[in-house]
């Protein structure tokens, strides 16, 4: 009977250990793979005891258009795919449609490469179609304007010039002035006619699934609406006010489906910030991601290079565009009539570049 007893605990011991060392294979099978660096002060001593490990991770991605360059931290790089991305001395290029991963000593990264969009460039475009884009393609195109953000600084100044430069410079059609037929924030309760006050690019059918109330929609960008304003139908697109609050709530910013302004009591984009008019303007003061205004117009700096300013605008007779005009013309001949500096609004200035 005690030796039965035995047998019985000796197969029950055996059970827990290899219980125990399942459970210790699998972390090790599963743990992050840990990469030996050397340290600067490893190297000159020699001593193992000094040896730096790190983790090397798969979280990281980088999104590029065909042509455009990435520069990596130092360090030694392997592409699964020189025909996608090609490496020269720590600079990825974007070379054709793809996704591949890039592994170094100690980092790894997810880069994908597209046509979707372009280098940044102020250029001539074609009105953007009906039913342009696939679902798909619309939610790539999302994920490049929400890492192009991120990579500026969101809820910064930096991330709303990358909101509007991505939509102005990096998307290959230009949007239609569509006089609004209504907004969220002026009793009329219209959502995504003239407006989008919405994350992402309003580019395909399952977006209408966002929109709150329609008047005469909903339709996407570059499809047919009625324009209540115009009296017609026209390519459904962004009016001023429109592209600066998508603007500012693609980067983070959540001031409401405001109009631009200036109209006494009314909360308006002008009101947001410091109204300077142009005639007392000093030009030091103003940053890409400030407003530029008249009476009833809005549009938004994106860049300056010290003799140039570069405007975003949506505009009434045209089209959602850029142009750029030297500082004289803009001070003394311009159209536009005042300047709201932003500072207090943004706060943080985030990673931003004068020019792209």
């Amino acid at each position: 009977m005690k030796e039965r007893y035995d047998v019985k605990v000796f197969l029950q011991m055996m059970c827990i250990f290899l219980f125990i060392a399942g459970l210790h294979i699998y972390a090790r099978i599963n743990a992050p793979v840990e990469v030996p660096v050397q340290t600067e002060t490893a190297a000159d001593t020699g001593t193992a005891e000094e040896a730096a490990v790190c983790r090397l991770t798969f979280e990281d991605e980088i999104y590029l258009a065909i042509g455009e360059q990435y520069v990596l931290p130092e360090g030694v790089y392997i592409s699964q795919n020189e025909e996608v991305v090609s490496i020269r001395n720590n600079t990825i290029t974007g070379l054709q449609n793809g996704t591949i991963r890039i592994i170094g000593d100690c980092s790894s990264y997810l880069v994908h490469v597209s046509d979707l969009y372009t280098m940044p460039v102020i250029s001539s475009k074609e009105f953007l179609p009906c039913e342009a884009y696939t679902a798909q393609e619309n939610e790539y195109l999302d994920s490049v304007l929400e890492y192009e953000v991120r990579q500026a600084g969101y809820q910064s100044r930096a991330g709303v010039v990358a909101a509007a430069r991505f939509l102005l410079l990096r998307f290959p059609y230009k949007l239609n002035y569509f006089f609004e037929n209504g907004r969220m924030s002026n009793g009329y309760g219209i959502d995504g006619e003239g407006r989008y006050y919405h994350k992402g690019l309003y580019l395909s059918e399952y977006k209408t699934e966002e929109i709150e109330r329609s008047r005469t929609g909903p339709q996407i960008w570059g499809c047919s609406l009625y324009e209540y304003g115009r009296g017609r139908y026209s390519k459904n697109g962004m009016d001023c006010s429109g592209f600066v609050s998508w603007v500012l709530y693609n980067a983070g910013f959540d001031c409401g489906d405001l109009g631009s302004g200036p109209r006494v009591g009314v909360h308006d984009l002008s009101d947001l910030g410091e109204k300077v008019y142009l005639y007392h303007l000093d030009i030091d003061r103003v940053k890409p991601g400030d407003f530029v205004g008249l009476l009833g117009h809005i549009g938004i700096v994106i860049g300056m290079d010290g003799e140039n300013i570069y405007i975003g605008e949506s505009y009434w007779m045209g089209d959602l565009h850029a142009s750029s005009f030297t500082y004289e013309e803009f001070l003394k001949r311009s159209k536009w009539s005042f300047v709201v500096l932003m500072d207090d609004y943004y706060r943080d200035q985030g990673n931003l570049e004068e020019m792209w």
